[in-house]
């Protein structure tokens, strides 16, 4: 995906601006109640280059910074297709996921409502670009609370193929509206292992689909008469 090595850079491993007491940086989905990035919609099997906005379920949207220096020149992919991350591995095949074009810039989540916490399953290009960072965002998207993952949580899945790890911030109130991944060749996804949610029927449609049922179940005992 990347074509130009960076050196590293040191940076702090959480920046306290407007940092909540009781802020943490989250290493696993246990417990997890915050938003989940949804990307059904774009489970198309094509590889998409965007600023965005593009509007996610759960009212939330996704954007991106129009940094240079990527492969597109666009910000930011979203959908599926192939993404190498170095030692890492690659992604491809059924996973579907937004991923920062770049070594620079950024690709946020952006919410209609306040949480406490905000995380997503993620992995990123370890030697490329800066240290990657997770970020909490207030309404006018300021960063109030910033994590430095190379420094603070690696992730490391060593050849891996689709494999993520979950990353995410409990900031101890709902303050947070939107999620930023930054500085690095960095994607993220909503499961985990990239394959898109499957959808629970609404009670309406599973009300349709018993109708159906019946119906069918009708019509087979009386061809069987």
């Amino acid at each position: 995906m990347f074509k130009n090595n960076m050196a590293a850079v040191s940076l702090f491993a959480c920046l306290a601006i407007g940092s909540s007491a009781n802020a943490a940086l989250m290493t696993s989905d246990a417990g997890y109640t915050g938003p989940v990035i949804d990307l059904t919609a774009q489970a198309n099997g094509q590889y998409n280059f965007t600023f965005g906005p593009v509007n996610l379920p759960g009212g939330m949207t996704f954007t991106a910074t129009p940094s240079g220096g990527g492969n597109s020149g666009q910000g930011s992919v979203l959908g599926q297709g192939g993404y190498g991350l170095n030692s890492n591995g690659a992604f491809g095949g059924n996973a579907v996921y937004a991923g920062l074009d770049s070594a620079a810039g950024y690709i946020r989540f952006m919410l209609n409502a306040p949480v406490s916490m905000f995380g997503a399953y993620v992995n990123y290009a370890p030697g490329n670009g800066n240290n990657p960072l997770i970020e909490a965002l207030d309404q006018n998207g300021n960063v109030i609370e910033s994590y430095d993952l190379a420094i603070s949580a690696p992730v490391s899945t060593p050849n891996g193929f689709n494999a993520f790890a979950f990353r995410g911030i409990n900031y101890g109130q709902a303050a947070i509206y939107g999620f930023q991944l930054s500085n690095s060749y960095i994607i993220a996804t909503g499961t985990v292992n990239g394959a898109p949610p499957v959808r629970v029927p609404e009670p309406a449609s599973l009300a349709l689909m018993g109708l159906g049922l019946a119906g069918f179940a009708a019509a087979r005992k009386r061809k069987t008469a």
